[in-house]
């Protein structure tokens, strides 16, 4: 069967392509109504030609994507899973080095977009940018991360501007602080970041796209499940909910409190997560110690989870 692999170049000829495909990964992201740029083509196209698409794809849809597409027939396919996801590269990571807090949050930010900006922006203002723990291998300027608040808050931007920019933030926008990342090297990364993860109290994943209003679970996550440590990501809206139900994995919801996983505005809801923590930051290493224990049981679930491929068996039952 043919696969349509990203950039999509062969949705440029239609006329060629076959009625049944493979298509991966985040497709570029879903705008606020639910709508894809190249899912509008695929079903445009067929609907004026009379016929279905029959599209094998990596990710659980939201029904409101399914339902606006009538001549597009989404078939969840684990041979496109395992071909875009990476999953399977930690099943050898047997080991890992012991829990030693040194550190607040880490967080790993590699190719560019508008939300690892904003990601980045942030956490350097409240005052938790470690190079040690944290990666940032884009370079960006001020005005990008002001049009980035404007297009997404309108004439409100002027006030979000507080949660992102400092004095010094053209100096940090303009670095660069990279670990060596491989991309989608994950078995040989994990080696590199695990002290960084399991000296951290917490891992702040900087999600896929997490400008998109369709979640998009892609592997960053695992690297906390493997190393048994705490994460939360900063990715699309839904995107916990959305792993709990069809991947599986639990929530830590005994420490950390979710409900900016459902504030759809995603300036609004990186500053409702970057609030909800900090608190977190406040605290003594025994009082994190002591947070890591109190989800332990979690902690351990997550990691067996994973380890049974469990998770797998959970994910058939929506196919």
């Amino acid at each position: 069967m043919i696969n349509v692999p990203p950039p999509y170049d062969l949705l440029d000829n239609l006329d060629a392509l076959p009625r049944e495909f493979i298509i991966g990964d985040h497709m570029g992201g879903f705008q606020s109504d639910l709508s894809n740029y190249f899912l509008d083509q695929l079903d445009q196209y067929a609907g004026k030609h009379g016929f279905v698409y029959r599209l094998h794809v990596d990710e659980f849809f939201l029904p409101g994507v399914k339902s606006q597409y009538p001549n597009l027939n989404f078939v969840f396919s684990m041979d496109s899973f395992s071909r875009y996801r990476g999953w399977g590269q930690f099943k050898n990571y047997n080991m890992h080095s012991a829990l030693d807090y040194k550190n607040f949050i880490c967080s790993f930010n590699g190719t560019e977009h508008v939300s690892r900006k904003l990601l980045v922006a942030i956490i350097k203002k409240f005052g938790w940018y470690d190079t040690t723990y944290s990666s940032k291998n884009i370079v960006f300027d001020v005005d990008e991360i002001d049009g980035h608040l404007k297009d997404l808050t309108g004439d409100q931007s002027r006030f979000y501007r507080k949660f992102f920019i400092s004095n010094d933030s053209k100096d940090f926008f303009q670095s660069i602080n990279s670990f060596g990342h491989v991309r989608s090297q994950h078995f040989s990364n994990i080696h590199t970041l695990e002290h960084k993860l399991t000296h951290s109290f917490l891992h702040l994943v900087s999600e896929t796209l997490a400008t998109s209003h369709q979640p998009f679970v892609t592997e960053k996550f695992l690297y906390s499940v493997v190393t048994r440590g705490l994460f939360l990501a900063y990715a699309p809206v839904g995107w916990h909910q959305h792993l709990e139900h069809y991947y599986g994995f639990k929530p830590y919801a005994k420490i950390f409190d979710y409900k900016f996983d459902s504030v759809a505005n995603h300036v609004e809801r990186l500053i409702e997560l970057t609030c909800m923590i900090s608190k977190f930051s406040q605290l003594t290493i025994e009082d994190w110690t002591n947070l890591y224990e109190m989800e332990l049981e979690t902690i351990e679930y997550n990691y067996d989870w994973y380890r049974s491929n469990n998770y797998i068996k959970h994910m058939q039952q929506f196919f």
